[in-house]
């Protein structure tokens, strides 16, 4: 890979993190990636710009990014199936806040910041005293209307009972122009199998994928490092790991002669490589003690979500080799492909992803002394699992890696 043919395309790398979100929760299978497609429909329907509707794309696809704790998913999954939620607007504005400093997401962060603010007779046109964009009732009711459907009924069975749900709701919960909306689009069974689909990226990257703009070298890294940050909301003792895997495996990666294009590739792959986690529940994350063996089953899943994540996204496959390796041992027992045959800048990020790791403080104990760290790190070089070339470039610049602050 070099600079003159990277060709990713950032709708495809929003649609690919969108399909992450999804592994949150089973109880909300496909529940970003319908958002998405069922509020374009409605901004398609009222009206709005090619740009416009490429918005609520994004806002829909990551529109629960703010709500990736535990304690806030689960009440989210009691919402979605009928209570009420006090602080239901909390994780819009933490959405908001994850997402606006990067400018292609600042108008789709508007809109996930009062995607559950109710119409409530033209009351809802404003919250706190700010305005309401239109962006975030089409979004309020495509989240609502994603929900709906159940399980094991055909979809076609249900469709009438869930348009009258929503027209029942038009001037308290719905706006009335996006449950016009609503109505015209719901007459027809496409939309509803649509809905319900399991290839709903490309039915979203057909239909509405045409100012799919190629993303530059930069364009990409900046892309990724805010993904990284949304991967390490989830907990705070990870609060940061993606960043710092990143900035220190493109240090190692200097060190070794790397030349700057690749470096900077490897900085993407370590800000991507932990997005498979997303499957991992926090209680496992977080949890204080040794994990059982059904849990370590449940952590070893990840890298192989990263790659099949990272595998939609046509002109990452390099990234994603080097990303979802990190795992893998140079004796061919690592996990979760078994592989011996591994690319330095994976060997790199596994080296910086352990030394990052053993250097946090973790719930089941405190981060490791200098002197411990380089211990296991050699334990590791000699049991086969890491390259004692990366490991060498590591003890000898042990004291600036460990004071890098994020990139």
């Amino acid at each position: 890979m070099n600079a003159s043919n990277i060709n990713v395309r950032f709708f495809d790398v929003v649609l690919c993190v969108s399909r992450a979100l999804d592994l949150l929760s089973p109880h909300l299978s496909d529940h970003h990636l319908r958002t998405a497609y069922v509020a374009a429909r409605l901004a398609e329907e009222i009206g709005l710009s090619v740009v416009e509707k490429q918005d609520v794309v994004i806002a829909g696809a990551l529109h629960d990014v703010g709500a990736l704790s535990t304690t806030y998913r689960l009440a989210l999954q009691d919402y979605a199936v009928g209570d009420q939620l006090e602080n239901i607007h909390v994780h819009g504005m933490e959405g908001y806040l994850l997402l606006r400093e990067f400018p292609p997401f600042t108008r789709a962060a508007e809109a996930i910041r009062y995607h559950h603010v109710e119409w409530n007779n033209e009351r809802g046109s404003e919250f706190n005293g700010e305005p309401v964009p239109l962006a975030s009732h089409i979004l309020h009711l495509a989240d609502r209307i994603a929900v709906l459907p159940e399980s094991g009924v055909h979809i076609l069975q249900q469709c009438d009972n869930i348009r009258r749900k929503i027209v029942d709701g038009v001037h308290l919960r719905f706006h009335p122009r996006v449950v016009s909306a609503f109505d015209a689009v719901s007459l027809s069974e496409a939309f509803w199998l649509d809905v319900v689909s399991q290839h709903k990226e490309e039915i979203i990257r057909e239909r509405f994928g045409q100012h799919n703009v190629v993303l530059d070298l930069d364009e990409l890294y900046e892309l990724a490092r805010l993904f990284g940050r949304i991967i390490d909301f989830r907990s705070p003792f990870t609060a940061i790991h993606s960043s710092m895997v990143a900035a220190r495996a493109e240090r190692i990666a200097q060190l070794l002669g790397v030349d700057t294009y690749r470096t900077k590739i490897i900085g993407i792959a370590g800000f991507l490589h932990d997005l498979g986690k997303l499957a991992v529940p926090t209680e496992i994350l977080d949890k204080p003690e040794r994990l059982t063996r059904e849990e370590m089953f449940i952590v070893k899943q990840h890298p192989y979500y990263t790659h099949r994540i990272l595998s939609t996204v046509p002109g990452l496959e390099e990234v994603n080799a080097f990303a979802s390796l990190h795992h893998e041992r140079l004796d061919g027992q690592g996990y979760p492909f078994r592989r011996s045959e591994i690319p330095l800048e994976a060997r790199i990020i596994a080296a910086a992803d352990v030394f990052t790791a053993v250097s946090e403080h973790r719930p089941y104990r405190s981060g490791m002394t200098r002197t411990a760290a380089l211990a296991l790190l050699d334990q590791f070089v000699s049991g086969g699992a890491l390259d004692g070339e990366v490991v060498a470039v590591v003890r000898a610049h042990f004291g600036d890696l460990i004071r890098m602050s994020q990139p």
